[in-house]
């Protein structure tokens, strides 16, 4: 009867052993890091009180070393020291294979600046550029992925077709990849675009008057337009209408039209794919870019402009204007507003809607989503 009490509390033991094992058994494995994050370090002095500056090149620093992370785990040693000056070429543009960044701490301090960053670095696009090396011992450029657009005729007659064949042939001299499809809707034309791998849809319509004779000469004057609604193929988001509207002349109103309808073209082609590139800009030309956002709630405001600045092709990004219901940011970047809007509205917190593109120009409709209920 004495060791009674003893063999209770040993079966007492026995059991909260089991319990805990069980608990341990069921909490769930910690959560992997998605492909590509790294968390590094980036840090500048600030000369002649440039902060701002300091800050640029204190993210450039942290680019360079999230990028030189993923190429050492893609490249064994050899590699690496045979290629070294085009792993510096590599670096050197670290901030085009940056998908997206997140400050997790920066500040000025003992004169210099210092960043700590969560960097999703683009892996697919620099194993591509790491590829193009091949056995050369030569530094490899990566080449540039160029624009790529379905053109989608908007009406079935002789000039839109006119027009559209124009624009294809002005787009590959562009060094644009395009090609011509016929669609029912604009989901069967992103559908299509998803499989001729072209990231972009352009609906294109064309129309042209005479104005008829040109005083003190014989030919014929004629006015013309051709504008293309770009869609985004992943996502269906309005990226613009980009549009050309010159006049021709010539000795009669056919091939003044023709003429009208190729140099609108060509005009066209140059805002739809500047340079061939995929929307991004020469990297010594940082262009700036408008954000003109129709706001209600303070804290919208504070969300778009940190999501902005969490765009890797942004260099810069500042609040240049609060109004009653509006807000404008003003952000220097590598990339085309066109190229930039898709980029926009990744924040959980924030719903964009209205999206609409116009030159450097960005016009939005931004709200706070409703906090899930519990």
């Amino acid at each position: 009867m004495t060791r009674r009490p003893s063999i209770i509390a040993a079966c007492a033991l026995v059991a909260a052993c089991a319990l805990v094992s069980t608990a341990r058994a069921q909490e769930p494995p910690p959560a992997a890091a998605a492909p590509g994050v790294r968390i590094v370090s980036g840090q500048s002095p600030v000369i002649g009180g440039n902060g701002a500056g300091a800050r640029e090149r204190a993210l450039e620093d942290a680019f360079r070393q999230a990028v030189d992370q993923s190429l050492a785990e893609m490249l064994d040693a050899a590699t690496r020291a045979g290629q070294a000056r085009a792993i510096k070429a590599l670096e050197a543009r670290a901030r085009t294979y940056v998908r997206r960044y997140r400050a997790l701490e920066e500040g000025e301090v003992n004169g210099a600046y210092s960043v700590k960053l969560e960097v999703e670095v683009d892996e697919a696009a620099l194993r591509r550029a790491a590829e193009s090396w091949g056995q050369s011992s030569a530094t490899a450029v990566p080449a540039p992925v160029v624009a790529g657009f379905l053109l989608v005729p908007a009406a079935v007659d002789e000039m839109t077709a006119a027009a559209t064949s124009a624009l294809l042939t002005a787009l590959a001299s562009a060094g644009a990849r395009a090609q011509v499809a016929n669609a029912k809707d604009a989901a069967d034309a992103t559908r299509a675009a998803t499989r001729a791998t072209l990231p972009q849809v352009a609906f294109v319509s064309a129309h042209a008057a005479g104005e008829g004779p040109v005083r003190g000469t014989t030919n014929v004057s004629v006015a013309c337009r051709v504008a293309a609604r770009v869609v985004s193929a992943s996502s269906g988001l309005a990226l613009g209408e980009p549009d050309a509207a010159p006049r021709a002349f010539a000795a009669d109103e056919a091939a003044a039209r023709a003429e009208c309808l190729t140099r609108a073209a060509t005009e066209l082609a140059t805002r739809l794919a500047p340079g061939g590139s995929s929307g991004s800009a020469p990297a010594r030309d940082l262009r700036a870019v408008t954000v003109e956002a129709d706001v209600v709630e303070p804290a919208a405001v504070v969300a778009l402009l940190k999501d902005v600045r969490s765009i890797g092709s942004v260099s810069s990004a500042e609040l240049r204007r609060v109004a009653p219901g509006h807000a404008e940011i003003r952000a220097r970047t590598r990339a085309l507003a066109t190229a930039l809007a898709p980029a926009l509205s990744r924040d959980p917190a924030l719903s964009l809607s209205n999206v609409e593109v116009a030159g450097d120009v960005i016009r939005l409709r931004a709200r706070l989503r409703a906090p899930a209920a519990p």
